[in-house]
């Protein structure tokens, strides 16, 4: 019988894929022995000029899975640092508002250590931004003492007063609102009988203006005003503001004046409610009083 001539091909491409196989193993493995063995040596004799291609070949291989695991390992790298830097933002944004918080704290601090007024310390927790100049909410209510109409301040100032009560917080009417009216004189000058009304400018500006003063009034601008004590809320010198400018009305009897308000409402976060005043005048009084049953009794005997 003759030779079938697609078993001989086969026989062939099947030798050669041995072959190619052999030298590839013997590439692959030979990089981690110091010795080959006899059939490796064998092969590579035989196969030398294949043994290159085929190393070149392998080697191109290995460089490829190697860039492929060093390019994962970048990749997993440049992740870990991303979130690192993630991480060390927050930290630092963290960081800012702990200090302007612990700097907030300390003027209020300062402010509670000179006051001669009881002042019971209270948070924002929440403000209406169709309403941002006239209302805000505190966390403080009725089981804390707090009662309708009580002031409210901070270090720089007046903020507003009660308006609401409820049992653990309450609503803070804002100086800013139109509605609030408080009577006031200008700290420089302290004309007798010149007296205006701070109120609000609306229109949720944030500025206020002192209406009322008469056409002889000293006011200036840069004089501070503060409150006049002329009403049932608000105790006489509390800080108000500061003139802007200063013109008439328009009907031109009286004059008005703009003021820059003493406290950022925009940036209300602590607040003091002024529950009561200490009057340290009435209590040196009382002091001074509380020998007299004894001197009238030596004089007696």
């Amino acid at each position: 019988m003759g030779n079938n001539p697609r078993l001989t091909r086969g026989k062939a491409v099947a030798i050669i894929l041995v072959i190619l196989l052999l030298v590839t193993l013997t590439a692959l493995t030979a990089r981690e022995r110091l010795r080959l063995t006899f059939l490796e040596q064998a092969v590579i004799t035989v196969f030398a000029p294949m043994q290159n291609l085929v190393s070149q070949a392998a080697g191109r291989v290995t460089d490829m899975v190697d860039s492929f695991r060093h390019y994962r390992q970048l990749e997993e790298e440049n992740l870990s640092l991303r979130e690192e830097l993630s991480r060390l933002d927050i930290l630092q944004v963290q960081l800012k508002e702990l200090r302007q918080e612990n700097y907030r704290l300390r003027e209020l601090l300062d402010f509670k250590a000179k006051t001669t007024y009881e002042l019971l310390p209270a948070e924002v927790i929440a403000r209406n931004p169709n309403q941002w100049f006239e209302i805000l909410m505190v966390d403080r209510g009725s089981r804390h003492g707090v009662q309708q109409g009580m002031p409210v301040v901070t270090s720089r100032g007046l903020a507003g007063s009660v308006y609401t009560v409820g049992p653990y917080s309450s609503q803070v009417m804002l100086l800013t609102d139109p509605r609030r009216g408080v009577s006031a004189l200008v700290q420089r000058s302290r004309d007798p009988g010149v007296v205006g009304t701070v109120e609000g400018l609306g229109g949720n500006q944030g500025f206020l203006i002192m209406r009322n003063l008469p056409p002889e009034a000293n006011v200036q601008v840069g004089d501070m005003v503060i409150s006049s004590g002329l009403g049932p809320l608000f105790p006489k010198g509390l800080v108000l503001g500061y003139v802007l400018e200063v013109g008439d009305d328009e009907y031109g009897l009286l004059r008005y004046a703009l003021l820059e308000p003493a406290v950022n409402f925009n940036r209300l976060e602590e607040l003091f409610i002024v529950v009561e005043r200490v009057l340290e005048e009435e209590e040196g009084e009382e002091e001074e009083e509380e020998p007299a049953p004894e001197e009238e009794g030596e004089g007696e005997g």
